[in-house]
């Protein structure tokens, strides 16, 4: 899959079914995903942290149109998680069919601890 809107797809589809393998295989292995809580590097740490929090009917993902600009790929995301909803905005640079960079905004005034294991920073 190296169509970037395949693998931005692919990613919601893995989160919506809280398949924290299934996400993680998505990233490269020198991937990096920014949020709130800070910054995990490698597919390994960012993989642990969705094994940390992710479990089917934990998260609904509602995203938005997608905006495309060759391999970058930004999306507006009505979340529901654990039955709280929020608003996201996920841009994704998708390379070689994998995910390189995930940088996640809330635009909620939430916790940004979205999982346990987010502090774990490799």
């Amino acid at each position: 899959m190296s169509d970037p809107v395949a693998v931005v797809r692919a990613y919601f589809d893995a989160v919506a079914a809280g398949d924290p393998s299934a996400v993680g295989a998505l990233f490269a292995p020198d991937a990096e995903l920014h949020n709130a809580a800070g910054t995990l590097r490698g597919a390994e740490a960012i993989t642990r942290m969705y094994e940390g929090g992710l479990r089917p009917g934990a998260m609904k993902p509602s995203p938005g149109p997608l905006v495309v600009d060759g391999e970058r790929v930004a999306v507006e995301i009505d979340l529901n998680a654990d039955g709280k909803l929020m608003k996201l905005g996920d841009f994704f640079t998708i390379r070689e069919g994998k995910i390189h960079c995930l940088a996640i905004y809330s635009l909620n005034p939430v916790n940004p601890k979205f999982f346990d294991a987010a502090e774990e920073n490799s």
